[in-house]
């Protein structure tokens, strides 16, 4: 199943850029008006927002300035209003980043004295303290290798990290180009309903943004499949949550 899937994820009709050079924000408009989605432009080269709408809950996907330290370069973050189960709260980040995170975190308890993961630090440094890694028997070995899932629930995280979620993660990091990424920051969070994304922009090109923008709207489809809010949740997903 996971072959068939990342061979369906892995071409990105369009997305030719010249090798060597960052993709321009001409290229980037012409590529979303292909998709047929609406995008704001800015002033600075490689900066720009895009968003669009998933069964009828808006996405949001912007490159600019990193807004966490541990981001070099440019950064490519997406946020999916999807109004999942509020209390799923599941990340799916990389190897090399919780390595980076751990150690910072470690840092800032050692270095002021505290016993206790501060609150003024990224969340996603104190979902590390606050949950366990959680895996189970459907995840490949290689998705294993490459990324850490943490998660209050498992039960939340096996409904959520769900076989296209898995498969286009493990496209970025063993596809072309990967090698590279592989050891670039990338993180995918559940919570409060909403699914974010945030990676570097380690190659800059068109491929990248359109891979970015394919794994929020897998991710959020899946939210939306797997973890509807609890008002609307039927009894067997009730029942299926409860395994």
């Amino acid at each position: 199943m996971f072959d068939r899937l990342r061979k369906a994820f892995s071409a990105f009709g369009g997305t030719a850029s010249i090798p060597g050079r960052p993709v321009s924000n001409r290229e980037v408009s012409r590529w979303v008006d292909q998709q047929q989605l609406a995008i704001v432009a800015h002033a600075t080269e490689g900066h720009f927002d895009l968003g669009g709408d998933l069964y009828g809950h808006p996405w949001r996907l912007e490159c600019g300035v990193p807004t966490r330290d541990y981001v070099q370069g440019m950064e490519l973050r997406g946020r999916a209003d999807v109004g999942a189960d509020p209390d799923a709260a599941v990340m799916v980040i990389n190897r090399p980043l919780q390595d980076t995170l751990e150690s910072k975190a470690y840092s800032a308890i050692t270095d002021t004295l505290q016993t206790t993961i501060s609150s003024s630090l990224p969340e996603e440094m104190r979902w590390l303290s606050m949950y366990e890694e959680v895996a189970w028997s459907g995840l490949p070995t290689s998705f294993r290798e490459h990324f850490t899932v943490v998660a209050e629930r498992i039960e939340h995280a096996q409904r959520w990290v769900h076989a296209p979620v898995v498969s286009q993660l493990l496209n970025a990091v063993e596809g072309e180009g990967g090698d590279e990424r592989a050891k670039s920051p990338m993180m995918l969070m559940l919570a409060r309903g909403r699914v974010y994304l945030r990676l570097e922009h380690t190659q800059r090109s068109l491929a990248e943004i359109a891979h970015a923008k394919q794994l929020l709207l897998i991710a959020g489809q899946s939210a939306l499949q797997n973890l509807p809010p609890l008002s609307v949740a039927g009894p067997d997903d009730e029942a299926h949550g409860s395994r």
